[in-house]
């Protein structure tokens, strides 16, 4: 799958096997009970076994995979409490991180935000995956050189989480559409230099996002 220059940095790591990992479980090449076979992953990132257990090790101590006797490991599947617990962050963690771009932001990275933008309206109905990864791009352009790297990771763990949830299921176009009207009125308002009119409309939008995958999980789950 490509991916676009300035979002490549959302996924290093020092660990560069747990990186590759995570990328892939992310983008949906392995979804929610995948096995990862040691041997099989060795081949694809091109690296001996260790390394591969090394990784697997930390992804689940963060939750990103599960092991059990006889069976190996498996991405994790995550129950409808974790559902719950990640959107509730992200509503926390957000507009914390927002406000303090909202006073930093340059004319540089308002062409930036509304690259991406224009990438998202120019998709086809089919590139689900490229859309979920895009409308994390929008995101990350703003929150990843907020001086609090704590808050920053744990944005980014909660919001890799959600989409190894989804990451095998379609966004509907009317979710795709609404999606990014809500993202032209947080750009729009940042142009505009409206900070509070920008923090409510990305308010909106988590509440809005929230509100879909939640419903769809739920369906999922049935």
């Amino acid at each position: 799958m490509a991916t676009s220059e300035y979002f490549k940095d959302f996924f290093e790591h020092d660990n560069k096997v747990y990186a590759q990992i995570l990328a892939d479980i992310a983008q949906g090449v392995y979804v929610s009970g995948d096995r990862l076979v040691t041997t099989a992953l060795a081949k694809r990132y091109n690296t001996s076994i260790n390394p591969i257990r090394e990784a697997i090790k930390q992804l689940e101590g963060e939750g990103f995979v599960s092991s059990q006797k006889n069976s190996g490991a498996r991405v994790a599947n995550f129950s409808q409490a974790t559902i719950r617990d990640v959107f509730e962050i992200l509503q926390l963690l957000e507009p914390y991180l927002f406000e303090w771009y909202t006073q930093r932001y340059t004319q540089e990275c308002l062409l930036k935000l509304n690259e991406v933008l224009h990438q998202m309206r120019s998709l086809d109905a089919d590139e689900h995956m490229r859309f979920r990864e895009l409308d994390t791009e929008f995101h990350w352009l703003m929150y990843k050189h907020h001086y609090n790297k704590s808050a920053v990771k744990l944005w980014k763990k909660n919001k890799l989480i959600l989409q190894a949830l989804h990451g095998n299921i379609p966004v509907s176009l009317a979710r795709r559409e609404h999606a990014i009207d809500e993202h032209e009125k947080i750009l729009s308002a940042l142009v505009n230099k409206k900070p509070q009119d920008a923090l409510q409309a990305l308010q909106d939008h988590i509440a809005q996002g929230g509100q879909y995958w939640s419903k769809v999980l739920v369906q999922q789950g049935d």
